[in-house]
């Protein structure tokens, strides 16, 4: 790359879900001497993440535990804004890469745009729905989670995002931003190709079985693969494994036959046995602005059955082995799993198309200049 100068990586919602891999890639790829990152963590400092970048170029920040702190942390972050003043003053920062949304900025932004050039990074144009039946967590979702990210989309003027697709509402929505495309990152670590911890849930469990990882939130559709499987007997010869976090929000039928959940967080150690051992890769998805979970399927050769969603027809259409069904239909979900298993095709041509690492920094690099 030809750029000489410095740049904040800047990642305060770097523990939420697929935050950490999709930050971690792209600060791992475009660091240089003379950048710095600040990141806001619930689970202590992680140095090993950033092999290459010496630990006094890393500033980390601990989310505060108790209800009050956080609240304050999360609508008054003063502390967040000293460090990031505090780091433009003595690096000499030129610009500020926002990465993981920056929810707690919401109030903040426009003024720090005064002052710096700010890049953000723009997940989800619209927000995601993530079904709850307590009350209270439905308007939480929306004060801690819309709310913010609504603001920060109308109030941050140079934007990067993952999707075509989403580029082009934004600048439907918003004509005066400054909106650009670069590709996903790939979610591959070094974590991830060197793994080799077994998944202990599945230590008895044959291999090829039907695998969908990731959080489980309605708008995955993980209902739909589970209602699925159960509603066709010639799938259910092999295992359903759903792994991954948050509350199972479907109902659980008493006599499931041949589905094991793994409902807990995947150490990226796992995640080797975990796809190697599967025969084909599910993504339900109802809606999807841009993802990463085509990487990790791609990059370990397994075939996938995707939701016909934009995003994922943009990235994938037109790629042997991957298969797609109608959106929310449960029987074309079942008729492409079935077609896959039985007509399995390799995958890894599309992330060595797709997942470059240098077709990313390219990108970015371009973007970066024009700013």
């Amino acid at each position: 790359m030809s750029r000489t100068k410095p740049i904040l990586f800047l990642a305060t919602e770097y523990d939420a879900p697929g935050m950490r891999p999709y930050a971690r890639n792209i600060i791992n790829a475009m660091w240089q001497t003379g950048d710095h990152v600040l990141i806001i963590t619930r689970y202590n400092a992680d140095f090993k993440a950033f092999p290459h970048i010496p630990d006094n170029n890393i500033t980390w920040i601990e989310y505060p535990t108790a209800k009050l702190e956080k609240a304050l942390f999360r609508f008054h972050p003063a502390r967040v804004m000293r460090a990031i003043n505090d780091i433009i003053a003595d690096k000499g920062i030129d610009l500020i890469y926002s990465l993981t949304e920056e929810l707690i900025l919401a109030d903040s932004i426009t003024k720090l745009q005064q002052r710096i050039p700010v890049l953000y990074t723009v997940h989800d144009a619209t927000f995601h729905d993530y079904k709850s039946a307590n009350p209270i967590r439905w308007l939480k979702d929306r004060l801690i989670i819309a709310r913010p990210q609504r603001l920060m989309l109308e109030r941050t003027i140079n934007q990067v995002t993952n999707s075509h697709e989403q580029l082009a509402d934004i600048k439907q929505r918003y004509p005066y931003h400054k909106a650009h495309y670069a590709p996903f990152p790939t979610l591959v670590n070094e974590a991830i190709v060197g793994g080799g911890k077994q998944v202990e849930e599945l230590r008895d469990v044959d291999d090829g079985y039907i695998l969908f990882f990731g959080t489980i939130h309605l708008y995955k559709g993980v209902h739909l693969l589970y209602d699925a499987y159960l509603s066709h007997p010639e799938l259910q010869d092999r295992p359903l494994v759903i792994a991954g976090t948050q509350n199972i929000y479907f109902e659980r039928q008493a006599n499931e036959n041949n589905v094991i959940v793994i409902n807990r967080f995947i150490d990226d150690s796992e995640v080797r046995d975990l796809f190697e051992r599967a025969s084909v890769i599910v993504y339900p998805y109802i809606s999807a602005t841009q993802s990463g979970v085509v990487s990790i399927a791609s990059y370990f050769d397994k075939p996938m059955v995707l939701s016909d969603l934009p995003f994922f027809k943009q990235t994938c259409e037109g790629c042997e082995g991957v298969e797609f069904f109608t959106t929310n239909d449960r029987e074309s979900l079942a008729a492409a799993i079935g077609h896959t298993l039985q007509s399995p095709a390799s995958t890894r041509p599309l992330y060595d198309r797709e997942y470059a690492p240098e077709a990313l920094v390219t990108a970015l690099d371009h973007i970066i200049q024009q700013l």
